[in-house]
């Protein structure tokens, strides 16, 4: 009886979250009511890595918000795993232009980690060059 219990209770400590992978961070971040009105409008919805360290939470969004592009309302940030994610207007300005403006006001690295531009489809994202 005590080894099913262990057995148990280690194959529902496995189904927990990383916190490393990319589905994990995205996951962090997701918000159904971002990603709904935002694709309703036409917009995309990006999540990006923090490689540094953020003053707070609060200068991570107004970095993300300085940039015109950015829906207001949608920054979403998880200071755990390092992870932001925003609706954005593609028309406006496109993630390659948005996440550089972030990282020199803020003095980070963001790695983007996905983009959903669709319903249920996210699409991975190459680092620019």
């Amino acid at each position: 009886m005590g080894a099913v219990l262990s057995g148990l209770l280690f194959a529902s400590t496995a189904a927990l979250a990383c916190g490393y992978c990319v589905e994990d961070k995205i996951a962090a971040t997701y918000d159904h009511e971002v990603v709904t009105q935002a694709l309703a409008r036409k917009h995309q919805v990006a999540y990006l890595h923090v490689d540094g360290k953020v003053a707070s939470r609060k200068a991570l969004e107004q970095a993300a918000y300085a940039v015109p592009a950015v829906d207001r309302g949608t920054v979403r940030v998880s200071a755990d795993l390092l992870t932001v994610s925003f609706a954005f207007d593609p028309a406006r300005a496109s993630l390659g232009a948005i996440h550089p403006r972030i990282e020199k006001k803020l003095g980070v690295a963001l790695m983007p980690l996905q983009v959903m531009e669709r319903p249920g489809d996210l699409k991975a994202v190459n680092a620019p060059r």
